[in-house]
């Protein structure tokens, strides 16, 4: 036999037999987006590790001192993944990730308050936001909710949900998608050593070290095991090399032990920030609910692949968000509803030394308690409660937001908060609220601001005639206080869940959508949200502007230059000079942009 024929015949067989000699770098990167039809999960979830190998406990106090710790790094390539781009839907029935969590309750809390009649504006009726590109995120999973999340770079747009990661190219085509647990080939974090369940995933691009960072919470039933797994890209591009690190989140205290559920994520120039909520595992002599874990991970480890040095507290009180600190010389805070009419506000000083946490209570404008948003068909949308969904600080202002019903409203309202936190203690500084007829209610709130200080925000809506929508709006830094503008629609939904899942038939929506700013300008913002199709649940992802509407040219100004393409499109069915988006261009859009006249 010729060397050659044997050669061939060598190659044929060992593909044959299914061995990973025959994959070529085409293959490796071959999309896929058949329908995945059988959940790729086991039940329970599998632990990725061997029992007799877990860590003790971490022993830990409520208001205690700082205890630390350190993780070794395990490092991956995604260009190495046998499939780059998973892109295949689940057409079953989505599983709540709370379904494989033991049973678990958050202290409550109190929102039959007296109204404190503090100042919260309404939208004013002219539009701020102009809506650039947008693209489908990542598609049905079979968990729900989602949970999506963002983090945007200087080419690339990042994503997660329950238990996805993609990055997509700026224009929306896709680079990578994966799935975070060990049900991928192989998934994101299997070969650190994830199971199968990788849950609460949240990301963001951290714009000091110019890195994506990824972080999901894990828990398995069988041993007791509690994971806080995190990830950071070796450089601003997510293709290819990241550091990847498994910490211990198994807490100790009061003689019960406690698992992480519900993080916050977020960054300043010092560290990177987690918090979960504790929950008990099991029927210990402890409270059922411990507080709030708050890890404090030294960045500068990870970010030279190298071990990774973290340090806990507990504060106490329930579902501490960390706010993203993106400029130079600002600190993080962490935050909490506190109350129907209060807000928590925490600071770390010296966070990657002695790491003393201080709190202050901010008084804000009344909510009430709305877990429920009426759909056109099924029993409506699960919303959760008032927690805050995101934060983001800048010049010492907290902004962050959550939904409620307002005071003599029977609708839940996405309510925002702009909270001045240069003084002592915090006081708030402005807030306004999204408040619709027609039973329509909005929800989860997700806020960021630029370098410009105007800022965006993005939520839900939906009502008995309307499937849940995406919609945007913004505020220049020189706006009334109190004020955004009128909300643009920017995404909407084909029909609405009925899958149920949730309390009285209610279809679990959420839990949070997110927003954030390019880091290129600083300028442009970026969000995620949830929407419904005829397949199952889908996340859209949206790129658009804060400015003057009203400059209908785009040269800075709005002079009488602009007011000329008014009149010429005066009487015309919407478009650009439709400045108030009533279906028509008329005396009310004139009148809007004389009030955004430049001098």
């Amino acid at each position: 036999m010729r060397q050659l024929d044997f050669i061939v015949i060598a190659f044929l067989a060992a593909c044959l037999l299914g061995t990973s000699g025959c994959r070529t770098e085409a293959e490796a990167g071959t999309e896929s987006t058949s329908i995945l039809s059988a959940a790729p999960r086991a039940d329970p979830p599998r632990s990725g590790r061997d029992p007799s190998t877990l860590p003790d406990p971490l022993p830990r106090q409520l208001g205690g001192p700082v205890a630390r710790g350190t993780t070794e790094v395990f490092t991956i390539d995604t260009n190495a993944f046998r499939r780059r781009i998973d892109r295949r839907r689940f057409d079953g029935v989505g599983v709540r990730p709370a379904s494989f969590l033991p049973p678990h309750r958050k202290p409550k809390l109190d929102f039959d308050r007296p109204e404190n009649d503090l100042p919260v504006g309404d939208p004013v009726p002219i539009a701020r936001t102009t809506p650039e590109n947008a693209f489908p995120g990542i598609r049905q999973t079979p968990w729900s909710p989602p949970d999506p999340s963002i983090a945007v770079g200087p080419q690339h747009v990042l994503e997660t949900v329950n238990m996805k990661i993609a990055w997509f190219d700026k224009s929306g085509t896709p680079q990578f998608e994966q799935f975070l647990d060990d049900t991928g080939d192989p998934g994101f974090f299997e070969e650190v050593g994830a199971g199968g369940f990788t849950f609460d995933p949240k990301c963001f691009y951290d714009t000091h070290a110019e890195r994506y960072v990824v972080l999901a919470l894990e828990y398995y039933s069988g041993a007791g095991e509690a994971w806080m797994t995190f990830a950071v890209s070796d450089d601003d591009d997510p293709d290819g090399i990241w550091f990847k690190y498994r910490t211990w989140a198994l807490i100790e205290s009061e003689g019960s032990e406690y698992w992480v559920d519900y993080p916050g994520f977020g960054y300043d120039e010092n560290a990177w920030y987690i918090t979960s909520n504790l929950f008990e595992l099991g029927n210990g002599p402890g409270p059922g609910f411990l507080g709030g874990l708050v890890r404090v991970i030294d960045k500068s480890g990870p970010l030279s692949g190298e071990t990774a040095e973290w340090s806990d507290l507990i504060a106490g009180g329930a579902s501490w968000q960390v706010a993203q600190a993106p400029a130079a010389g600002q600190s993080t805070r962490i935050v909490r509803q506190a109350g129907g009419d209060q807000l928590e506000i925490g600071r770390i000083e010296d966070p990657l030394g002695d790491a003393v946490l201080s709190t202050a209570l901010v008084d804000v404008p009344n909510v009430d308690f709305d877990n429920a948003a009426p759909t056109p068909v099924g029993d409506g949308l699960w919303i959760v409660d008032p927690r805050i969904i995101n934060a983001t600080i800048r010049d010492e202002v907290l902004w962050l937001g959550n939904h409620g019903r307002r005071p003599g409203s029977t609708v839940a309202s996405a309510v925002w908060y702009a909270i001045d936190c240069g003084t002592d203690p915090p006081l708030l500084d402005q807030a306004g609220a999204f408040t619709f007829e027609n039973d329509e209610h909005s929800f989860f709130p997700a806020l960021a601001v630029n370098g410009l200080g105007d800022a965006a925000i993005g939520f839900g809506r939906s009502g008995p005639g309307l499937d849940p929508v995406i919609e945007v709006a913004g505020r220049r830094a020189t706006d009334p206080p109190g004020t955004m503008s009128t909300s643009v629609r920017v995404g909407a939904s084909v029909t609405s869940p009925t899958g149920g899942g949730g309390p009285d038939g209610l279809s679990r929506w959420g839990d949070y959508f997110d927003c954030t700013v390019d880091p290129v300008d600083d300028r442009t913002f970026w969000m995620v949200g949830e929407l419904q199709d005829a397949d199952g649940w889908t996340t859209e992802i949206h790129r658009f502007t804060v400015g003057l509407a009203a400059d209908l040219n785009g040269d800075g100004v709005v002079n009488g230059a602009d007011f000329g393409l008014l009149l010429a499109a005066f009487g015309d069915a919407g478009g650009p000079a439709d400045l108030n988006r009533d279906g028509l261009v008329d005396g009310g859009d004139a009148g809007l942009m004389l009030s955004d006249w430049s001098d």
